[in-house]
């Protein structure tokens, strides 16, 4: 078992023994997976965003650097909502 704080910002960090154990990186993408009625959430990391995207998408003009930008806007957006609380 590992434990983590989540920050003000809604930010956290994911323990070393745990990122070592699952093979997580600087700029791997955490998919999350939430069941809100049991209060649980799974995470995933993916290495490859387009392997996550396969069959979920069928435009072949999705790239990873489309994917990833996308990614960074969202956290942004997310970031600046919890600091206008």
């Amino acid at each position: 078992m590992a434990v983590s704080k989540v920050s003000r910002k809604g930010l956290t960090t994911i323990p070393a023994n745990v990122r070592k154990e699952l093979g997580i990186e600087e700029g791997d993408i955490l998919i999350w997976d939430v069941d809100v009625e049991k209060k649980i959430a799974i995470v995933r990391a993916v290495k490859d965003p387009s392997k996550y995207l396969k069959g979920k998408y069928s435009d072949p003009n999705i790239v990873y650097d489309k994917i990833e930008g996308e990614a960074d806007k969202l956290i942004a957006d997310e970031i600046h909502a919890h600091n206008r609380v």
